[in-house]
């Protein structure tokens, strides 16, 4: 019985948390990939495995698509259980401070991730996880969030813990490349692994125009490629995502002003992450650049209440977008209630947004070939 109360209190405690922001719209990759994420096992066990199956089942039902395993979520669920049990708390903000969207981009998810907990000495299995988590509003509504495509899945038990076990789940609105499990050590890699290198276009040559085309070789002892471009070294506001085992990789969107682009190819190893460096002239183009503007809000009207199920956005096409991407946040500039890419779509569909009083923000961001550009706006709150 103390089992079980403690078990409530702490599932009480745990809250839903939402989608983080994508990295590549606003520059906010880490520095390097794998930081503060050392994971010595990320395999599935029956019980881990048993749950996916048991999601998945629930989510079809309702509707929803499937979810596949990332392995950077399952390492960043992976680190968190064993944070939670060997540090002895129970929070969503982890030992070092990090909230979970920092914590799965530090594991080298490539944005954001919401997060499920759940913790007592009785709660081993996956459905006792997953019916306390169907049993909660919060956790319920990640289970089922639609726009999810990915997940991370663990569990670990200390005896000297509090509670025992630790069931950690990670959901991601992003399809990695990856599907399951992959080294997460940080011990210093094996003299026969080479990092992949970009054999085309040449480092230092000049871009043949908005347009490239990326390939590289496949080095020895890699089991994922991520690739970067941006304005700066180790920059991604051109381009960043994972590019699986795949060797080339056609970019669009990039400047022909003549400004130099940087490259970073990563390479994943059991072992960890490791990259290369390389750097291009922009081509130059005489002629004209086309006219661009910012989207502009149409509905809802600003100051008004956001609905909660089925809030309906739409937006002007501006003269030269090429993307628009949508944030709801409670702070300026916040993505916590929702952030997702719309394409070149003028309008989207919110299933369900949480209630929140207070001042609601919406930013509106609009790509072009010019770069990111956003317009921001202000609700009374979701209702």
């Amino acid at each position: 019985m103390n089992d079980l109360r403690r078990f409530a209190g702490a599932l009480t405690a745990a809250l839903a948390v939402a989608i983080g922001a994508t990295a590549a719209i606003i520059d906010q990759a880490p520095a390097a990939a794998l930081t503060n994420c050392t994971v010595a096992d990320l395999s599935m066990d029956g019980e881990e495995t048993a749950f996916l199956g048991l999601i998945n089942q629930y989510r079809v039902q309702n509707g929803f698509g499937a979810l596949g395993v990332s392995t950077n979520l399952n390492r960043a669920a992976s680190w968190k259980a064993v944070d939670l049990a060997t540090k002895n708390y129970f929070s969503h903000t982890d030992s070092l401070g990090r909230a979970p969207a920092q914590l799965a981009v530090d594991c080298g998810y490539p944005t954001g991730a919401g997060e499920n907990l759940a913790a007592g000495t009785v709660r081993d299995t996956a459905q006792e996880a997953f019916d306390a988590w169907k049993a909660s509003a919060g956790h319920n509504a990640n289970m089922l969030t639609s726009y999810y495509q990915q997940i991370g899945i663990a569990r670990y038990y200390g005896s000297s813990s509090t509670y025992g076990w630790y069931w950690v789940t990670e959901f991601g609105a992003t399809n990695d490349g990856t599907s399951g499990t992959g080294g997460g050590t940080s011990t210093p890699p094996p003299v026969t692994i080479a990092k992949a290198a970009i054999t085309s276009p040449i480092n230092g040559a000049t871009l043949p125009g908005a347009s490239a085309t990326f390939s590289w070789s496949a080095g020895s002892g890699g089991v994922e490629y991520f690739l970067y471009a941006g304005s700066s070294v180790g920059a991604n506001n051109y381009y960043g995502a994972s590019q699986g085992t795949a060797l080339s990789r056609t970019l669009a969107g990039l400047p022909t002003n003549g400004s130099t682009v940087y490259v970073r190819l990563w390479t994943r190893f059991s072992t960890g992450w490791q990259y290369n460096d390389y750097s291009y002239r922009a081509a130059t183009t005489t002629t004209p650049p086309a006219t661009s503007s910012k989207a502009s809000l149409l509905s809802p009207v600003p100051g008004s209440f956001l609905a909660r199920v089925n809030s309906t956005f739409t937006w002007t096409q501006a003269t030269g977008g090429l993307e628009y991407f949508l944030y709801v946040g409670t702070a300026q500039g916040a993505n916590n209630l929702y952030g997702r890419s719309q394409g070149t779509n003028t309008a989207v569909t919110i299933s369900q947004l949480v209630a929140t009083s207070g001042t609601t923000w919406v930013r509106l961001w609009t790509r072009t070939s010019a770069g990111w550009a956003f317009s921001d706006y202000s609700f009374a709150g979701v209702r």
